[in-house]
């Protein structure tokens, strides 16, 4: 080995130098090189066992491993930037929120000297001429103040290079400096010529969002996606992602995002979000090699009724040609669904889907109400063509599907009778309905209508179906549910009545 050749002094310093990405080969390759190792390796076991997996912590035994906010781990990382080279995957997600009071006075009480953090701000490749100063300001401000603060958690995303996984502060938001500052990072960690030793961010493979405290609302989808360009990005992670905040209704992004986005994304969980189909259409078409897409729904403050064949058709236009995993669900959703009708017969490759049957409901009775608009001569519906709804499942289960779950939830949350199917109703001009899960039993019937006919020709490729069977469900969904397992075994299909509120069994990527 030629780095055995070398002095003392130099493998001294590529020692050194190794920790901590090389440093464990380094210890191992031989007896000479283990001796140079040997009295960094108590050191580097510490903090590897400190930050590898970070997350904000309080050691009342320890004060000096205490790390509550980003203020205190931007001091340390100035203090001794190695720290930063181990965190692996950093949950930011409790910034600010565990309690401590005078942070300020407890920092300076561990030893927290200023002009360390004055210059890691100052020599930042990310902040452009004068900019540093604004941050550093801010910074000592909110520090002052025991506020959060935005500046610290962005600047904190500069220093990362080996960080692998991020979980974004409850208390995030966006505002010209974040973005300005993504935009940075961003553009450096996609430059040729950049490796993780000196640009942050460009190892991230999972981003992952949380409900904003700060807002009381989700993430602006539009506001967050700029970091889906970097380079390695895999896996996204937004729950209560919204298009918009402040609108009245859910609406189409307002700007328009770099091709760059999402080009290497497999797997996106949006869930308990609230997004449109101009929305979900903009993201998909950033992400073209998108495999795995999991979205529930929630009304949150956004009264509008949710449009959810709009959506479906949405992502069969961006991602009928590659997705292979799909889930559509609710969550705490409460409010009216915009009639409409979809078909998802042109996905080509999905293969696990899982939908509510609000959907095919909304499918059914969109049909008929165009049948009766039809047979009274009111309206033009040529060119309706509901042709799909006398297929198997009314068109909404492709061809390659091979699992299949069926959402019905919320039982016992209405106080409606059990056979009541609520009428039309029309909100912001849109007619619509409220979803009952007591009408399902009527939706199962019509989606399974001639099953064991048509499977083969239909579905050649499905094996299994699952069906939510919660507890509280009415006698004649039960009895629906039941009552279509022989006919699923004739055709060799397994199926599966799954009770329980909050299921997780069809093991989608990500999860």
């Amino acid at each position: 080995m030629a780095l055995l050749g070398l002095p003392d002094e130099l493998l001294g310093l590529i020692v050194s130098h190794a920790i901590p990405e090389g440093f464990e080969s380094l210890c191992l390759a031989c007896r000479r090189l283990h001796t140079f190792c040997k009295p960094l390796i108590k050191q580097h076991n510490v903090l590897r066992s400190q930050f590898r997996n970070f997350t904000y912590y309080e050691k009342i035994s320890d004060p000096s491993f205490t790390i509550r906010t980003s203020f205190e781990l931007i001091a340390r990382i100035a203090e001794e930037p190695v720290v930063a080279r181990y965190i692996q995957h950093a949950d930011f997600k409790m910034d600010l929120r565990l309690p401590v009071g005078k942070r300020l006075w407890l920092m300076e009480d561990s030893g927290y000297r200023p002009d360390t953090v004055r210059d890691l701000f100052a020599s930042s490749r990310y902040l452009s001429g004068t900019d540093w100063q604004d941050y550093f300001t801010k910074y000592e401000r909110d520090l002052a103040d025991d506020h959060y603060c935005q500046v610290a958690a962005a600047f904190l995303l500069t220093l990362l290079p080996n960080v692998k996984s991020v979980v974004l502060p409850e208390f995030w938001i966006s505002d010209k400096d974040t973005e300005k500052l993504l935009e940075a990072i961003v553009d450096h960690a996609r430059q040729p010529n950049t490796t993780s030793i000196n640009a942050s961010l460009s190892l991230l493979i999972t981003l992952k969002t949380s409900f904003s405290l700060a807002t009381r609302q989700g993430f602006v989808l539009n506001n967050i996606t700029p970091l889906l360009a970097l380079p390695r990005i895999r896996s996204f992670h937004g729950p209560s992602s919204v298009s918009h905040i402040g609108a009245r209704e859910p609406s189409s992004l307002c700007q328009s995002l770099p091709p760059s986005v999402g080009e290497t994304m497999e797997i996106a969980h949006l869930l308990s979000s609230n997004l449109d189909g101009p929305a979900i259409e903009h993201f998909l078409r950033c992400t073209p090699r998108l495999k795995t897409l999991v979205y529930s729904h929630s009304s949150k403050q956004l009264g509008s009724p949710w449009d959810i064949c709009a959506l479906a058709t949405a992502i069969v236009k961006e991602a009928g040609s590659h997705l292979e995993e799909l889930s559509i669900t609710t969550h705490d959703f409460t409010g009216k669904i915009a009639l409409g009708t979809a078909t998802m017969r042109d996905f080509a490759r999905l293969q696990k889907l899982e939908i509510p049957l609000d959907l095919a409901t909304c499918v059914i009775r969109s049909a008929a109400q165009l049948e009766t608009k039809e047979s009274i001569g009111t309206d033009s519906v040529a060119d309706a063509d509901q042709s799909h709804v006398d297929l198997l499942m009314c068109g909404l289960v492709p061809a390659s599907v091979t699992r299949l779950f069926l959402r019905s939830d919320e039982w016992g949350r209405y106080d409606d009778g059990h056979d009541s199917i609520g009428p039309l109703e029309r909100g912001d001009g849109v007619p619509g309905f409220k979803g009952r899960p007591e009408q399902h039993d009527r939706t199962l019937e019509t989606m399974f209508q001639g099953f064991a006919e048509k499977k083969d020709a239909q579905l050649p490729s499905l094996k299994e179906i699952r069906v939510s069977y919660p507890a509280t469900a009415g006698e004649a969904y039960k009895t629906r549910c039941n009552s279509l397992l022989p006919e699923a075994e004739k055709v060799g299909v397994t199926m599966y009545l799954d009770g329980g509120r909050y299921l997780s069994v069809m093991d989608f990527a990500g999860t």
